[in-house]
């Protein structure tokens, strides 16, 4: 500061908290006035110094915006070998934050929330998986989100039957009876049918797991015996009749 004559005095006073006299609050004639400026928080301001009845204007500018983080929720999820969909939510530390979600495998597919502002859920489904176990991942809002799927179950084995007895004789008069069967697992399906129309099934014509086939054999009138066969389940059972 320039007095117009070295016997002028003068003072300095800061106007506002954030402003501070360092050196100088007062003179006589020419001098020098120092002050610090504190560090802002808020948004940008403007203070002054009054300076020998002078006013000295401090602006000052608002801090930067702080760097924008994302999590998501949950990190990871399992999923069945038939596929499905899934979520994941995403929290971000500033509603201007922007963010946007890709899919790393081609059995992933993004199905909601591939870009975003702010919080925001990201929707995704996954392909039917019909080979081994597979891991695959989401990049959302530079996170990653892991998804791992099982493999198919292994086929059932083939189904297998036996029946008991294998045959049976009767008289001329004809009769009934019954043939157990028996099947590898409770799912197997089978069915039962005569070969020829004296012999009738009665029961279990069709059946699923063990079963019983039950059947009736007619009378003959014929002077020769007679041979028929009922098939169940893929196996023979023989009918002799006298």
């Amino acid at each position: 500061m320039t007095a117009s004559a070295s016997s002028c005095a003068w003072t300095a006073t800061a106007n506002v908290a954030w402003l501070t006299i360092t050196g100088g609050a007062s003179g006589t004639g020419s001098g020098v006035v120092a002050f610090t400026v504190a560090a802002n928080t808020g948004a940008a301001r403007t203070g002054t110094v009054t300076i020998a009845g002078q006013t000295f204007t401090v602006s000052q500018a608002a801090p930067p915006p702080p760097p924008c983080t994302i999590t998501i929720a949950p990190t990871s999820q399992n999923i069945g070998d038939p596929g499905g969909a899934g979520s994941v939510a995403v929290t971000a530390s500033a509603g201007t934050c922007t963010w946007t979600a890709t899919a790393n495998a081609g059995w992933l597919t993004v199905t909601g929330g591939a870009s975003g502002t702010g919080n925001g859920t990201v929707a995704f489904t996954v392909a039917a998986n019909t080979g081994a176990a597979r891991s695959g991942t989401l990049t959302v809002g530079g996170q990653t989100f892991t998804v791992t799927q099982a493999a198919p179950p292994p086929p059932p084995p083939p189904c297998t039957f036996s029946i008991a007895p294998n045959g049976q004789r009767f008289p001329e008069t004809g009769g009934s009876g019954s043939v157990a069967v028996t099947a590898s697992a409770p799912s197997c399906a089978w069915t039962a049918t005569a070969s020829d129309p004296w012999l009738t099934i009665v029961s279990g014509a069709s059946g699923t797991g063990n079963g019983t086939v039950g059947f009736t054999v007619a009378a003959t009138s014929g002077g020769s015996g007679r041979t028929g066969s009922i098939t169940i389940a893929g196996q023979t059972f023989a009918v002799v009749q006298d």
